[in-house]
């Protein structure tokens, strides 16, 4: 059976009780499907509650999600096909965070958490939507899927369907990236890297850097150009993030637990790695936490068997002299001793000097991500 969808209905929340309705229609679209994986209920309810409209400019991020009702075609002929045996009500058939930063001059406006339902006609009416929105601050073009930030967790993905997707890495049906190409022009594409943990850490050389423990939150601070640095990207697509998106970013990560090294030369802070236990498994088993009876559920209780890598990079100047390779030793110290039998890192760029690093590790590419765009002049 299919469905298409007539007697649409945008909803455009402003205040706590229509972004709650928000968060409802968001989460239960695809509760349905055994291979998603829920992020933090608290950290959503935060990221979309806490994120308002600056009258003089900041940050800006509006829930969007649409209604309709499905028509129903059967095995007969003709577009309404069988007779209509029970009453049908509405669904959720599109949701997403429209997230602008008025600060920014690249006309982009950008389509996070995007949920969709497997028909054009939807996803046209939506980005139709979200242009009238972006519109009024200036921006001319729409790029998506892109996580609780516009940087992170971005692109529709591609392929490995079947395997379960790592913390904090994007998660779609496999119908929504040939949805989006049917409308949208692909811009850029990412890719999961994978390394089974190996039994000691290789090139442990002459260091040329300190390695220390890394405060997390001076990447929002101090360390922002070297959090931007692992967040490069197409620079047409993401400009690089302020401080306020960087305590967004990190404020969704820490939810987890996160561990941090960073590199140091006469006192000079020249790189950082971030790592944390996948707890993706848990997540599922547990529906995001969004009910207090997760706390008691038995997965709590196992130790994770992978992590993940999140975040990465070594100071323009100081590359390519071994300062990745020690902090690369440091994180696979710590997997070791936390039992983690492998790794996961990324999405990063295809081409890049991450994923030839990750190459050069013996690290394999397996899922793939691409990032959309959708210009309607």
């Amino acid at each position: 059976m299919t469905a298409r969808y007539y007697n649409y209905t945008t909803l455009l929340p402003t205040d706590w009780w229509g972004r709650r309705s928000f968060l409802n229609a968001w989460w239960r679209f695809d509760r349905g499907d055994p291979r998603w994986t829920p992020p933090n209920y608290r950290s959503l309810v935060s990221l979309v509650q806490d994120q308002r409209a600056h009258s003089g400019g900041g940050f800006y991020a509006q829930p969007i999600y649409m209604e309709a009702l499905p028509q129903r075609t059967g095995g007969q002929t003709g577009y309404y096909g069988s007779a209509i045996t029970g009453a049908y009500f509405e669904e959720v058939v599109a949701a997403a965070i429209i997230q602008i930063d008025p600060r920014r001059e690249d006309g982009a406006a950008y389509l996070s958490l995007l949920k969709c339902a497997n028909d054009e006609e939807t996803l046209e009416r939506l980005l139709g939507k979200v242009m009238e929105v972006a519109g009024e601050f200036g921006c001319e073009r729409v790029i998506g899927p892109t996580g609780p930030t516009p940087s992170w967790q971005a692109g529709a993905l591609q392929n490995y369907f079947n395997l379960l997707p790592p913390l904090h890495t994007p998660y779609n049906p496999p119908y929504l990236a040939d949805l989006l190409a049917t409308t949208m022009e692909p811009r850029a594409e990412t890719a999961l890297f994978w390394l089974n943990t190996p039994g000691e850490s290789p090139n442990r050389s002459t260091p040329v850097a300190t390695i220390t423990p890394l405060d997390p939150a001076r990447l929002a601070t101090d360390l922002l150009p070297l959090l931007a640095a692992s967040l490069a990207s197409t620079e047409d697509l993401f400009p690089e993030p302020d401080a306020e998106e960087a305590t967004t970013l990190l404020r969704w990560l820490q939810v987890y637990p996160v561990t941090g090294w960073q590199a140091e030369v006469d006192d000079e802070v020249v790189g950082f790695v971030l790592v944390q236990p996948d707890l993706s498994a848990l997540m599922r088993s547990a529906g995001g936490g969004r009910r207090l009876p997760w706390r008691w559920h038995p997965a709590v209780r196992r130790s994770p068997t992978a992590g993940r890598i999140l975040l990465g990079a070594v100071a323009e100047t100081w590359q390519h002299q071994g300062i990745a390779t020690q902090l690369w030793n440091a994180a696979l110290d710590h997997a070791r001793k936390a039992g983690w039998r492998e790794l996961t890192c990324g999405p990063v760029p295809l081409e890049g000097a991450a994923a030839n690093f990750l190459r050069g590790i013996g690290a394999q590419p397996r899922q793939r991500y691409i990032l959309y765009e959708w210009a309607p002049w």
